[in-house]
């Protein structure tokens, strides 16, 4: 472990939290900023061979989860390690439950004064001045409550983000009817048709007290006509893996006149989980496919 005592505005101090493992050759530290009254903190990942102009992939975690929970099971610093891109893991704030969240307009978030978006848009215009990364090429992902954030980025900060690649993301009803982007940013969504938790069906009658929410198809079909792509292809991937009871459709759609696309995951009868990695959340998740993979290889045609 590399340990760092500088003191570097604007943030109020930096150290390395963890080791890295999992044969990562970079290094993670943790910062901690004051934003809007609230101390807030954040991990990123260094790769060993980041340079100046790199990409910047900001990675949300979930619900009562961690930003060292899905640093370690997403996989995403291995991808970086051989992209050469930087990595931020918001933190989320405590909410009256005592779990960590990002304010996306759950029901029982309803009095949250809590700043997410400018809280993560700090995070991005200070590691872009810092490092001095591509502004042109900075994403987000995140898991479930993390890709409801990255949806929210899209519609509110497509002046800061590429492209967003939600995992178990959805639409709040709020966040799809006020969204209103500045500028047109591919929408990549990996999802289980199985979903008990972020349910692929939705839940706009607010059965479950989240606050009501859009089914995926039509929150992808609100992205396809955002983006007016007249052009689809499907293709079932290859199913690497039978004893996982899952499979994947890929759901492309794109247009001649648009540079930009949508891509649509549909993990059959997968649940609540982050393709490629096992146990998580005590389920198994498909393993047909790496998602930070997948993830990567949408942010780097766009």
């Amino acid at each position: 472990m590399r340990i760092h005592k500088t003191i570097a505005i604007p943030f109020l101090f930096l150290f390395v939290l963890i080791s890295c493992g999992n044969n990562e050759t970079g290094f993670v530290e943790e910062r901690v900023i004051e934003h809007e009254g609230l101390k807030r903190s954040f991990l990123i990942y260094v790769p060993e061979n980041i340079k100046e102009n790199s990409p910047l992939v900001v990675a949300i975690h979930g619900y009562t989860s961690t930003a060292k929970i899905l640093m370690g099971y997403s996989g995403i610093n291995k991808i970086a390690d051989i992209e050469g891109f930087l990595v931020a893991y918001p933190q989320g704030t405590k909410d009256s439950r005592d779990n960590n969240f990002f304010n996306v307009g759950y029901e029982f978030h309803s009095d949250s004064k809590v700043n997410d978006i400018g809280f993560i848009r700090e995070i991005v215009l200070n590691l872009s001045e810092e490092f001095k990364l591509n502004s042109k090429k900075v994403f987000a992902t995140g898991m479930s409550n993390g890709g409801d954030m990255s949806y929210l980025l899209a519609c509110t900060s497509s002046d800061l983000f590429t492209a967003v690649a939600p995992v178990a993301g959805v639409m709040m009803k709020d966040t799809l009817e006020n969204c209103n982007p500045k500028k047109k940013i591919p929408i990549f969504e990996i999802h289980g048709t199985k979903d008990s938790i972020s349910k692929f069906e939705g839940d706009m009658k607010n059965e479950d007290k989240w606050g009501a929410y859009y089914d995926l198809t039509s929150t992808i079909e609100f992205w396809v006509n955002e983006h007016a792509l007249n052009e689809k292809e499907i293709i079932q991937l290859e199913n690497k893996n039978i004893d996982d009871g899952t499979t994947i459709t890929f759901e492309r759609y794109w247009s001649k006149e648009s540079d930009k696309e949508v891509w649509f995951y549909i993990v059959n009868e997968g649940n609540h989980t982050w393709p490629g990695m096992t146990g998580l959340f005590g389920r198994t998740a498909n393993q047909d496919i790496n998602s930070a993979e997948e993830i990567w290889k949408f942010f780097k045609k766009f």
